[in-house]
């Protein structure tokens, strides 16, 4: 299917990480009339959720890693993006004309290591160490092995980063590895100087309630031909793309066997300017990102399991996630039948009380400095994702001018450098390890990442009993 002209107008929905990173890559590669729509005028609000930000993509902090298990692509492409993430780290450093949200900002992203801890050494780092390349073998630490502390402290490495919960010193049993090729981005940042990069890339902003909400598709026979807001404008395109993370199902009706829209659960405190013992035994100098026991969340059991956490910020934040459960919010209805599809709640302020609890739980064992602060919010971070958890990068099947850019499922954000340039080779027509990857796909049977429980799942928050962050405090 051959892609637009160079000049021809091309219209994104959606100005998260799928969007941005779109549209960044489409100016680069020579097409020089791209007009990026959102609802939220995040000029003004930065990404920022605490400034009234949805979407997945405005939060403190994301991962950024390259353990994929035996998935060498997105191994692959994680590594090309730790470049990139460099490379802005380095232009951001020097560029004189920043967005005053971004000024005394040092980096974007930070190597500060990514401890993975499991109660057993699992089947997914070993094929993660089996498939990382030989020359950063020197990178990866298991924590049972002295040897090997040893010459990471010797090198530099602060001791607190392989046992930051002081496990080891009382006794309790712990596995794991230390990546020091990982680390993390300031999410709402990063996005911020994506958007900066797009302006002068000379993208269009349509940014805002009234002139960047979409409300419909514009057709011309078959095709479509653009979009219409909620001002009452329309606007033609030769081509559509459709970026708008957990809102995509509700947009795309054929996409409703492929995504789901799902959240996690964030946690955050902040640390007291009174505590500077905490300000640095929680800086990433010291303190690494953390994973525990990812795999093995179980709603029946007490044990804390699909949790991980970062070091704190430079406003000294500090932040929680939880995966272990993905909620689901079957309010929205579906294409047919009476059936209903999954829609991001935003407008609540409680948590689940089993996320919350997980967390505590965890907290008491392992950081019970923290339970002595306030928790200053507790949210839910609404991603969307696909049946197989991979990226959804594919023109839509009978729909000619539509291409749809979704399915992060919970770890898009890191590619937010390098992935546009894959939703240019699909707008092209190009086929590459990639495209194949990310393509339309028939839907699997049994198991499909949990999209096949729907409305009748125990996900559903109609099902949860919710709590508030004052409850945090012991």
């Amino acid at each position: 299917m051959p892609g637009p002209k160079r000049d021809e107008s091309i219209i994104i929905v959606g100005a998260g990480v799928f969007g941005l990173s779109s549209a960044l890559h489409l100016a680069r590669a020579g097409y020089t009339n791209i007009h990026l729509f959102d609802k939220q005028d995040f000029l003004s609000t930065n990404y920022s959720f605490a400034a009234g930000s949805d979407g997945a993509s405005a939060d403190e902090n994301k991962i950024l890693r390259a353990s994929y298990g035996g998935q060498e692509l997105y191994q692959r492409m994680a590594f090309e993006a730790m470049r990139e993430w460099e490379r802005w780290n380095s232009d951001m450093a020097s560029d004189k004309n920043l967005p005053e949200a971004l000024k005394g900002t040092e980096k974007l992203w930070d190597r500060c290591g990514f401890l993975r801890i499991e109660k057993s050494f699992g089947q997914h780092e070993v094929d993660t160490q089996n498939s990382f390349p030989k020359e950063i073998k020197h990178t990866q630490y298991r924590i049972t092995n002295q040897q090997r502390t040893q010459e990471a402290t010797q090198s530099g490495i602060p001791a607190s980063k392989f046992d930051p919960f002081n496990r080891a010193s009382r006794g309790l049993k712990t596995d794991g590895m230390l990546d020091m090729t990982a680390g993390y981005t300031l999410a709402s940042k990063a996005c911020t100087y994506a958007l900066h990069l797009c302006r002068h890339a000379g993208v269009h902003l349509h940014l805002g309630p009234s002139i960047g909400t979409f409300t419909a598709f514009l057709t011309a026979s078959t095709k479509i031909a653009g979009i219409k807001t909620a001002d009452g404008i329309t606007h033609q395109a030769a081509l559509v793309i459709v970026a708008t993370g957990g809102w995509t199902p509700s947009l795309l009706p054929t996409s409703q066997s492929l995504l789901e829209t799902t959240a996690g659960t964030v946690l955050t405190i902040n640390l007291p300017p009174s505590r500077p013992d905490l300000w640095d035994k929680y800086a990433p100098e010291n303190f690494p990102v953390w994973s525990w026991n990812m795999g093995g969340y179980d709603a029946a059991s007490e044990n804390p399991g699909g949790l991980y956490g970062f070091p704190r910020t430079p406003e000294g934040v500090i932040k929680f996630g939880f995966r272990g459960a993905k909620w689901t919010n079957y309010a929205f209805p579906a294409s047919s039948g009476d059936t209903k599809i999954s829609y991001p709640k935003t407008d609540i302020e409680e948590v689940p009380e089993r996320a919350f609890n997980v967390v505590k739980a965890f907290c008491a064992e392992n950081m019970p400095d923290l339970l002595d602060l306030e928790l200053q919010r507790g949210r839910l971070c609404w991603y969307t994702d696909s049946v197989d958890n991979s990226f959804l990068i594919s023109h839509v099947p009978g729909q000619p001018g539509l291409v749809v850019a979704s399915g992060g499922s919970g770890h898009g954000f890191k590619f937010l450098p390098v992935l546009g340039k894959h939703v240019v080779d699909v707008v092209e027509g190009k086929s590459t390890e990639y495209t194949k990857m990310f393509g339309w796909r028939d839907v699997p049977k049994g198991k499909r990442n949990g999209l096949e429980e729907g409305e009748k799942g125990w996900r559903t928050l109609d099902k949860q009993k919710f709590v508030q962050s004052r409850e945090w405090k012991l």
